[in-house]
């Protein structure tokens, strides 16, 4: 074969598989269904999109915040499909709503050519956070929040309710993985050449998403019980909800693995020490088939939390059907809801 040949039949590829990826994103990927899209700007030059779903009826004190886990933006909590979308849920039940795409994700933009274009999880914490709790308090008049995290946010509200402790009135954790010490399969998959680092991320997800549901790639299991999600709804969320993975936040995340730590990327701080000294209510749901948060290391976080706490464990669940598993709406989202409601309720609310 020419080179000719060769380079025609490259070029033929490259234009079905960008034609296969315009349209599975026409095909499948949908707006969120929120009530308003509203803006947080950070110190250094980004806004972050702040989707908010505004309650129906009777409005509770304290607003929601929905912080969504690695590789995920704020349609994690809503893609769409108003039976998968925790927001909705939540505002029905009187809460004002806000789902938080942090810098690099979503509908969150840069301002400017001198906005930084690298950050990891110590940024989020720093900048993103505290951005959407004054943007929220703006908006609504309330100086604290009931923190909603899942996965990496239910670890930035961890760190975040030490940091910001007047700011957090109570936090529900998702499969939050502060401890690294059981998760081999983990290890193994970072020691693999992502690629480009996480820079393919959302192409992918969307390159497989009209595929996805009929066959279970072992690795996926880490991050999703393949056999408890819908089809349709996994194909949908591949294409609304998935981002990449900035290459600083991947480095932090593979230095928690390999040091079994949760701590700043510079070491100063340790994260996962100052959990003791935190008094907000938590709740901590876990997994039974979770591979990166397994319930051992969710356990091993509620026992080292310092504020009143429960701890509750959801059977045939994996991570990320925790949001979207087939029973997410009847099992975990009430979970959610009656904790926040009992924290609403509470003294000082």
């Amino acid at each position: 074969m020419s080179v000719l040949s060769v380079a025609a039949v490259a070029a033929a590829l490259s234009a079905l598989l960008l034609l296969h990826y315009a349209l599975s994103s026409l095909w499948l990927r949908v707006p969120a269904r929120e009530d308003e899209l509203l803006f947080a700007r950070t110190r250094d030059g980004w806004e972050l999109a702040l989707g908010r779903c505004r309650p129906k009826g009777r409005a509770r004190a304290l607003p929601v915040l929905l912080v969504p886990g690695v590789a995920m933006n704020r349609q994690a909590f809503e893609f769409g499909l108003s039976r998968y979308a925790l927001a909705a849920h939540l505002a029905v039940a009187g809460f004002d709503c806000f789902s938080l795409d942090l810098r690099g994700h979503g509908a969150s933009h840069r301002l400017g050519p001198g906005a930084p274009r690298s950050w990891n999880l110590d940024t989020y914490l720093d900048l993103d956070l505290p951005a959407a709790f004054e943007r929220i308090r703006r908006e609504t008049g309330a100086p604290r929040v009931l923190y909603v995290g899942h996965s990496q946010g239910a670890l930035l509200g961890l760190a975040a309710a030490a940091r910001y402790g007047p700011r957090i009135a109570a936090l529900a954790a998702l499969a939050a993985p502060a401890h690294f010490d059981v998760q081999g399969d983990l290890k193994v998959v970072l020691s693999w050449r992502y690629p480009l680092r996480g820079r393919l991320t959302r192409t992918i997800a969307r390159m497989v998403a009209p595929f996805s549901g009929y066959w279970h790639p072992a690795p996926a299991d880490l991050a999703l019980n393949l056999r408890n999600v819908e089809p349709a709804v996994l194909r949908r969320l591949l294409a609304s909800a998935v981002e990449n993975v900035a290459p600083g936040v991947l480095e932090q995340f593979e230095t928690f693995v390999r040091e079994d730590s949760f701590r700043s990327m510079d070491g100063e701080v340790d994260y996962r020490a100052m959990l003791p000294g935190c008094r907000q209510p938590a709740l901590f749901l876990a997994a039974e088939k979770d591979g990166l948060a397994p319930p051992s290391v969710v356990r091993a976080t509620y026992e080292s939390w310092g504020g009143p706490k429960r701890y509750v464990l959801e059977r045939d669940f994996g991570h990320a059907d925790l949001l979207v598993g087939r029973d997410a709406p009847e099992v975990v989202y009430p979970e959610v809801r009656r904790f926040l409601e009992e924290q609403a309720a509470g003294p000082g609310a």
